[in-house]
């Protein structure tokens, strides 16, 4: 059995029962990718307005001191600032980041950072440059679709030998 032949058709291009599962993968791909690729995450200079979403990476000190709220061993914290008490942050945490670990979903936890336990704090901002190159490349998948497709509707009628249809009842 000729494995080429499994995975491609006759003229070369992939076969019938795999090209719907790559078009939902690349859909997928596709939607992932305008939902996050706005965004950017910049050094929150000066102080960021309530409300703002911001990531900490915190300290050994920061890691100890919030433990207890936060759990062991978070190297990151994120969520939406609630309000400054001088210099510190009083933030409602969204999401956390283990040293070992994936980012792991927050809710109803707020936590007080102050100078010692935060390394670094950023601040997403919607970036115009990365806006700019998802739209681009969202049109460019339309206008392939539409120039390799067209407006098919996939089905014909029949054709008939004169056109007609049966006899007259």
């Amino acid at each position: 059995m000729d494995l080429g032949m499994t995975m491609r058709d006759d003229r070369g291009g992939v076969s019938p029962t795999r090209r719907p599962r790559l078009r939902a993968a690349a859909s997928v791909l596709a939607t992932l990718h305008l939902f996050t690729a706005c965004y950017t995450w910049i050094p929150a200079r000066p102080a960021p307005a309530p409300g703002a979403a911001l990531a900490f990476e915190l300290t050994d000190t920061g890691r100890v001191a919030h433990a207890a709220a936060l759990g062991p061993g978070i190297l990151k914290v994120m969520g939406a600032l609630k309000a400054m008490e001088g210099d510190r942050y009083v933030v409602d945490v969204t999401a956390v980041t283990p040293i070992r670990g994936q980012e792991l979903p927050v809710s109803g936890v707020a936590v007080t950072l102050g100078p010692g336990d935060v390394a670094d704090v950023q601040v997403r901002k919607l970036s115009r440059k990365r806006t700019a190159i998802a739209i681009g490349t969202a049109l460019a998948v339309v206008v392939t679709f539409f120039a390799t497709k067209g407006f098919k509707t996939g089905s014909t009628p029949p054709a008939g030998p004169d056109g007609g249809g049966g006899p007259d009842q």
